[in-house]
């Protein structure tokens, strides 16, 4: 089942990209109207066929700098692809109507090169943007009264989360060590790790030395992990060893009392049902656990419901990185209940996060690389 899925998603994906580099191939073709053209669009063709180029080299027969800059320019690009067919399609829209309505003039070869070299001018910009954009941090800082239970602590508790790594080809390890140093900086009790801390596999971890990195964390009340999408991609068993290496606990439907004041419940990634590791009903997890303020960490913000009826005090989730570039935030939107920020359903609070690191294109336009802050405040 699980190559099954993961030949289909390629596939899928492949497909997907050859249809809509043509669609934009056949929009370039149409605006041609100088001898440098047939340069400029052969330009294209090899920066549109570098990305996955660069990944088939990179997996299959070599991997070097040449492969390195292959996919460094046609992750960019995948950026530039996405705002490319946002073109396209406006151009398409305004044909139809110009077909329509007569008052509106149709567009020449003329206008429509016009077009694309301020459109491409525009975008280029607009990608520059959204790539210095991936390299800020933001903290977000949320702040919560905690009813103080005999016997348990009662001063504040410091909680860093941070959701989607995804370690691999622009996650390096310089960033990863920025990341366990801005952590390290907010002084936290206890580090939460929200799913899909790596990106494609195991070995991309141990090249960025991962593990040590996380090893580092300073942290008196554990590190902790749950799984993501990516997990099982990469191979779950394996991720959770690799962890376990730089002192995380990846919680797997398991739940554990942190500080001596609060109980953490992990659970399975929904997409773990298609690779055999189905997840339990949260209910099942909480039989039998000390009556303690309980938070959730469920990598995909799905099924929220569930966590409300079962009484939790809060839930974080990322996954939907606030869909990474505008306007597909909007998609994400209408795919999930929130597709970032806080939440609440009845006494339960949710945050979803956009996340940390970036999936495709190392870029972010609507939204910020983010470690949630909590601060638990207990009280009599």
């Amino acid at each position: 089942m699980e190559t099954r899925l993961i030949v289909t998603l390629l596939v899928a994906a492949l497909s997907s990209y050859a249809a809509a580099n043509y669609y934009i191939f056949s929009h370039l073709r149409a605006a041609a109207s100088s001898p440098g053209v047939f340069f400029l669009l052969t330009l294209w063709v090899i920066t549109a066929i570098s990305y996955p180029a660069g990944r088939l080299l990179e997996a299959y027969l070599v991997k070097n700098t040449l492969t390195w800059g292959m996919i460094w320019v046609g992750s960019y690009y995948l950026a530039f692809m996405a705002y490319a067919l946002l073109l396209c399609l406006a151009v398409d829209i305004y044909r139809l109507l110009s077909y329509l309505f007569a008052a509106l003039p149709p567009l020449s070869t003329v206008s429509r090169g016009k077009i694309w070299a301020i459109g491409s001018i525009a975008i280029i910009a607009l990608v520059v943007a959204a790539g210095l954009n991936a390299r800020r941090i933001q903290i977000t800082n949320i702040e919560l009264a905690m009813p103080s239970h005999e016997g348990t602590a009662r001063e504040d508790m410091r909680i860093a989360a941070i959701s989607d790594i995804h370690v691999g080809c622009f996650m390096r390890n310089s960033r990863i060590k920025e990341l366990v140093d801005t952590v390290n900086s907010l002084k936290p009790h206890t580090v939460w790790l929200a799913g899909d801390i790596v990106d494609e596999s195991v070995y991309q971890a141990e090249e960025e030395k991962l593990a040590e990195e996380f090893s580092r964390l300073e942290a008196p009340y554990g590190v902790y992990a749950v799984t993501g999408n990516h997990e099982y991609y990469a191979g779950v068993d394996e991720v959770a060893d690799y962890l376990r290496r730089g002192g995380v606990r990846l919680l797997r439907d398991e739940a554990v009392v942190v500080g001596n004041a609060i109980l953490l419940v992990g659970r399975n990634d929904i997409r773990g049902n298609s690779f055999g590791d189905s997840r339990l009903p949260l209910r099942d997890i909480l039989r039998e656990v000390p009556p303690l303020p309980t938070f959730v960490l469920d990598h995909t913000p799905l099924e929220l419901s569930e966590t409300e009826e079962a009484g939790v005090t809060m839930q974080i989730s990322g996954h939907t990185h606030n869909g990474q570039l505008f306007p597909f935030n909007l998609i994400t939107s209408l795919i999930f209940e929130k597709s970032w920020g806080l939440l609440q359903k009845g006494n339960t609070i949710y945050y979803i996060s956009c996340g940390f690191g970036t999936w495709g294109p190392p870029t972010r336009l609507g939204s910020v690389p983010e470690i949630v802050f909590l601060t638990l405040k207990f009280v009599p």
